[in-house]
């Protein structure tokens, strides 16, 4: 008989292919971003360094592809999670980039991308965690 409300089932890691489409989605979304030559935007990119951790992630991935451990599916498919919302994320960034292009008086309207920059921002903190707890549980795992 099981607890109230719980019900373990087994992990199962997301396939390296799927991640490796992801981070192709987040790298085709910063070039575009980065084309559009808005320096704070630019800037912003640069210092997260987004596109570094998602290189570490997918390389984690791959490398780990058939770890049996169930705590490090587990933190690996959370790192997919949050590179899923950062991918969603600058997609949204990019199309309010060519909206805000199609505005009169431009430098007087709110831009329609900041409150996405701030999210990003929170979505690369998760990122920063999850990526320190995963490689932690890595290392304990190989001891």
């Amino acid at each position: 008989m099981f607890a109230h409300g719980f019900v373990y089932t087994a992990v199962h890691l997301v396939s390296s292919e799927v991640v490796s489409n992801t981070m192709k989605n987040i790298y085709e979304s910063i070039k575009g971003i980065n084309e559009n030559d808005i320096p704070h935007i630019t800037d912003l990119l640069e210092k997260l360094d987004i596109k570094k951790k998602i290189e570490i992630t997918e390389s984690l991935f791959k490398e780990n592809k058939n770890i049996k451990n169930d705590t490090l599916k587990i933190a690996l498919n959370n790192l997919h999670q949050i590179t899923i919302k950062i991918k969603t994320e600058l997609e949204e960034i990019g199309k309010d980039i060519e909206y805000s292009k199609t505005l009169y008086f431009q430098s007087f309207r709110t831009l329609p991308y900041m409150e996405k920059l701030e999210k990003l921002k929170n979505h690369n903190q998760l990122l920063d965690n999850r990526l320190d707890l995963t490689i932690k549980l890595l290392a304990s795992n190989k001891n």
